[in-house]
């Protein structure tokens, strides 16, 4: 670097530094009137939306749905370069030579030269193939993993707002209790937890108010329609499964194609237009100027990299297989698990309803056996919500499983 230079050379760091700073500056302001701007819980307004508008709320907003959709836009584009990689590259070059001292001269055409040239590269033939599935897996698994991430979503705010409900109900029971008066449980302003509207909010991808779902519209767990699909793996989740395992089977195939020969082409035009002083020179790929290269290449594994690396991708692929047979096995128990849980927790809840029917028909002798059924039926009713609270989680994982039917 010529000493002459170094002046200037501070001159622009300095410029840098102060730009950087009033950036900062400038950034640090926008955050703290954003900052300000912000209202706790308490002072957000309450709105009830139907599940099917939180639903698409949550499609749109999401964070984590909209990062897995991002990574099926980012694999379609690596689909897609596949091919758009065979489209020959055009590429245009302008060159300029003048005295300093003529600067103020009016151009002309014989001081500037420019070209374009075309050039077509073909990938390796060997590789080609392997390319094309490959983006082709990564976009499928990248679909299916939103499928996934939807179930995952819509199981957690599934749970979230039975939870909510049951204790809407049992807040009501407690009120009639005390208050010894009905209470309707549409009518109850839910308890304001702050977690409680993070938790819709974050999953809704939406924190502009407290937001509550309509518990009407709240789809029903009906266990039997659940119980008949125990008995098999959902087609979705076998998917995801059979893909770790294409994963797996693909990095091992792309280590065996190192063994094979790499075969490149392609084509180049020295000069597809060009122009020099002012006198056209062009050639639109006359076959005197236009080349076609082929190159045949191969490098012997004689440090045995290759077979090392080969090696680890067919270990990590029988570890793989291994791991999905212990998911399989893990599915099968927890299923099986549910599925007795689930069916003595109904056969158990048919009998209670039955014994509380017959406790509200049921005539009283006299006050004080009246009073005894009006408390065996509170009690009922108080077990029954704490029973449905605690099976919430397994109809939750169901629904994880299987999506919300």
């Amino acid at each position: 670097m010529k000493l002459s230079s170094l002046p200037l050379l501070i001159c622009l760091l300095a410029v840098q530094s102060c730009s950087l700073d009033d950036r900062l500056a400038t950034t640090a302001s926008q955050l703290e009137q954003q900052y300000a701007g912000l209202k706790t819980w308490d002072k957000l307004p309450e709105r009830t939306i139907s599940w099917n508008q939180a639903v698409a709320m949550m499609r749109r907003n999401n964070d984590e749905y909209r990062n897995v959709e991002k990574s099926i836009e980012q694999a379609e584009r690596h689909e897609l370069s596949v091919y758009t990689d065979l489209i020959p590259g055009v590429s245009y070059y302008s060159y300029m030579n003048r005295a300093l001292g003529d600067m103020a001269r009016r151009f002309d055409s014989n001081e500037i030269s420019q070209n374009v040239n075309v050039s077509f590269y073909l990938p390796s033939l060997t590789q080609l193939p392997y390319r094309v599935y490959a983006s082709k897996a990564t976009t499928f698994a990248a679909i299916k993993a939103r499928e996934g991430k939807e179930r995952e979503l819509i199981s957690k705010l599934y749970a979230l707002q039975r939870k909510r409900d049951i204790e809407q109900r049992q807040q009501a029971l407690t009120q009639q209790q005390q208050q010894e008066a009905e209470r309707h449980f549409e009518g109850l302003t839910p308890v304001d937890s702050g977690s409680q509207w993070a938790e819709t909010a974050a999953l809704l991808g939406d924190y502009s108010a407290r937001w509550r779902i309509l518990p009407s519209s709240v789809p029903r767990f009906k266990w039997s329609q659940y119980r008949r699909l125990t008995d098999t793996l959902d087609p979705l989740v076998l998917c995801q499964l059979a893909m770790e395992l294409e994963q797996s089977r693909l990095r091992q195939y792309q280590v065996a194609l190192s063994y094979l020969p790499t075969i490149n082409m392609n084509l180049y035009s020295p000069s597809l237009f060009s122009s020099s002083g002012g006198t056209y020179s062009g050639t639109f790929l006359d076959k005197d100027d236009t080349k076609l290269n082929l190159s045949l290449s191969y490098t012997f594994d004689t440090q045995l990299r290759t077979w090392t690396s080969y090696k680890d991708s067919k270990d990590s692929y029988e570890k793989k297989q291994h791991e999905i047979a212990v998911k399989l096995m893990d599915y099968k128990q927890k299923l099986k698990l549910l599925r007795t849980s689930l069916d003595e927790y109904n056969a158990w809840r048919s009998y209670m309803q039955k014994q509380k029917a017959y406790l509200e028909s049921a005539p009283a002798a006299n006050a004080e056996e009246f009073l005894q059924n009006a408390n065996n039926l509170a009690a009922m009713e108080k077990e029954l919500l704490n029973q449905e609270a605690a099976v919430v989680e397994s109809e939750a994982a169901l629904i994880l499983l299987y999506g919300l039917r």
